[in-house]
């Protein structure tokens, strides 16, 4: 039985179109920060929301996004088609897991609302036509949409209603703060923002003051990891760098992690030397770093997520940045030995029916460890 207190889909006001959509998606009420951020973005405030990860923030601004644009086609004048949302994330991975996640809330209104993605892996060229049919959101990491529109491929001063930030915290340790103040010069005086963080530092501090008018700040009253119902934590002190392979071979060879697992570990090096060591005992795994190209990267986590692997070794340095190891990287130092500055692990991706997450390295931080177990 639904809690009473809690304000339902049904009760926000939402075109019927949405409420098919997440009905279809097996969402029976919103979560707490869906149920906090959406009435107040439908009211027209900027948002400053901190939710853990896998607590629903795509779909806490991707909701009222496609519900006011919606709205404006529907009952405001008629006006020339235009790119009036634009979704800004650190990676192509999230590019395209938040253009999935709209499309999926907009499956019954794909005549009236289109999605862009600018981080995909197509040439600018086709980006550039996909740009000339005006989509109403444009998804993509800073660079990409800076880049379209120095191009003049895409302009927003004139159009642009709704500006997302989303993991705001990664946003500027990634290396696009530059790429972001010159980004902020190609958008008009007034929209509407929210700005979507796992965490609230120093640099959504700085783009709280770039981005937002007078906002309201959501800090949810919730653990930063999920309850004991849905994940429980086991340390176990191993004595030698050896009893750590052996006690991971055990564990996965005589099959006492049932299901799919997650193997986090601090250094690309260290990932190879870990699947080399398991391909020994006929241990099929695979490896998911920034350095790997995007179609491979996306593949990988395709294939994990259809079962055919059962266990992805990852590293996070790549995705936590100067978060880890507590500084700021500067323009230019966007990736480490040539990674591609734009790739992520452990921050954001969907992960499915994922049953374990080993930390067979130490994680670097708190923040680490929180990243990880969130997957």
């Amino acid at each position: 039985m639904a809690d009473p207190e809690v304000l339902g889909f049904e009760h926000m006001g939402l075109d019927p179109r949405l409420l098919q959509a997440v009905a279809d998606l097996g969402w029976s009420r919103p979560t707490l920060i869906q149920e906090k951020a959406i009435p107040l973005a439908l009211e027209g405030k900027d948002l400053l929301a901190r939710a853990r990860t896998g607590s629903g923030k795509t779909a806490a601004y991707a909701i009222p996004m496609l519900q006011l644009l919606l709205h404006r086609k529907t009952t405001g004048p008629v006006v020339e088609q235009a790119v009036r949302g634009v979704v800004l994330v650190p990676t192509k991975e999230l590019a395209r897991q938040a253009q999935s996640m709209i499309q999926q809330l907009a499956a019954y209104c794909a005549r009236d609302i289109r999605v862009a993605n600018v981080s995909a892996a197509e040439d600018s060229a086709s980006q550039r036509a996909v740009l000339m049919e005006k989509p109403d959101i444009v998804v993509g990491t800073p660079s990409r949409v800076l880049n379209h529109l120095q191009q003049d491929s895409l302009r927003l001063r004139d159009s642009l209603e709704l500006l997302v930030m989303d993991e705001a915290d990664l946003l500027f340790s990634f290396g696009f703060e530059e790429e972001l103040k010159s980004l902020l010069c190609h958008l008009p005086r007034i929209y509407q923002a929210f700005l979507m963080s796992a965490t609230f530092n120093e640099d959504v501090q700085a783009l709280k003051e770039l981005v937002l008018h007078n906002p309201v700040t959501l800090k949810l009253q919730e653990s930063q990891l999920p309850g004991p119902e849905q994940l429980q934590q086991f340390q176990v002190v191993c004595a030698t760098e050896e009893d750590k392979f052996l006690l991971l071979f055990a564990l996965l060879k005589l099959a006492l992690i049932r299901g799919k697992a997650l193997l986090f570990v601090n250094t690309l090096e260290r990932s190879y030397r870990l699947r080399l060591f398991l391909e020994q005992f006929s241990i099929p795994t695979c490896v998911l770093n920034g350095e790997l190209p995007l179609r491979s990267r996306c593949h990988i986590i395709s294939q994990f997520n259809q079962g055919l692997y059962d266990c992805v070794i990852a590293t996070d340095a790549e995705v936590l940045g100067a978060s880890v190891r507590g500084k700021r990287r500067g323009k230019g130092h966007k990736g480490d030995r040539g990674s591609d500055p734009e790739a992520g692990v452990a921050r954001g991706i969907d992960f499915h029916h994922v049953c374990a997450v080993l930390n067979f390295d130490l994680p670097p931080s708190p923040e680490a460890y929180i990243h990880r177990a969130g997957r």
